[in-house]
């Protein structure tokens, strides 16, 4: 059976690597104002970037709440998340709105998922900096569309959002690889005594599913 003390340890982890995660988000929406084709869209960014900030600053003060040494917690998380926002495509308004629109619900989709599993107060604080984004998601949703309008600039789409994917997977899979954080949370919630690798597996495939109807939503992908 899983402890209090694992369940607690494993809390800190996640919260440590979604705090820095949502860090480095503000820091590329900000970013991205400067690739806006108009002032209109940049304020409309802005505003995107400010409630970014303030997630951030949410999760922060939380993870602060759960142990003393938030920063050292950070830090750990701090290599995977430089790797994949640093490797993402991020220097022009249609990769900007293809990681907006297709890879900051990646993660909303993933807190959904584990929210079960963690205490009330946490998944309160977590759902709502990660998985409340609809106005966000829909403005760079339509900003996308508006971008695709013949089969080479939907290629070019494609090819974002796959790279986009394919990055997040491959962080994803480092850290189930360097950490059985998630494992303990889901073994937990489900009482069972197992590894705990199907649960983080039918997590992962929830996540995915949730991006197929985004690419069919695009018109990128046929849903069956």
């Amino acid at each position: 059976m899983t402890s209090p003390d694992e369940v607690a340890l494993a809390t800190v982890e996640l919260l440590g690597a979604l705090t820095y995660g949502q860090l480095r988000s503000f820091q590329v929406t900000a970013s991205a104002i400067r690739l806006a084709p108009d002032a209109r869209s940049a304020d409309r960014l802005a505003d995107f970037a400010v409630r970014e900030h303030r997630a951030y600053e949410l999760l922060r003060e939380h993870l602060r709440n759960r142990t003393d040494l938030p920063a050292a917690v950070m830090d750990r998380q701090k290599p995977l998340f430089d790797a994949y926002f640093d490797g993402v495509e991020l220097d022009t308004w249609r990769s900007a709105n293809a990681f907006f629109a297709l890879g900051l619900p990646l993660a909303a989709d993933f807190i959904r998922q584990i929210a079960p599993a963690l205490s009330p107060e946490t998944a309160l604080v977590v759902v709502g900096a990660l998985a409340d984004r609809g106005p966000f998601e829909s403005f760079a949703l339509q900003a996308l569309l508006g971008e695709m309008t013949d089969d080479e600039s939907r290629a070019q789409a494609r090819h974002l959002i796959a790279d986009i994917l394919g990055r997040a997977l491959t962080g994803f899979q480092g850290a189930i690889a360097d950490t059985d954080a998630l494992q303990v949370l889901l073994r937990a919630d489900q009482g069972g005594d197992d590894t705990g690798n199907d649960l983080v597996r039918a997590t992962a495939m929830a996540v995915l599913e949730g991006h197929r109807r985004r690419m069919h939503t695009l018109g990128l992908e046929e849903v069956d």
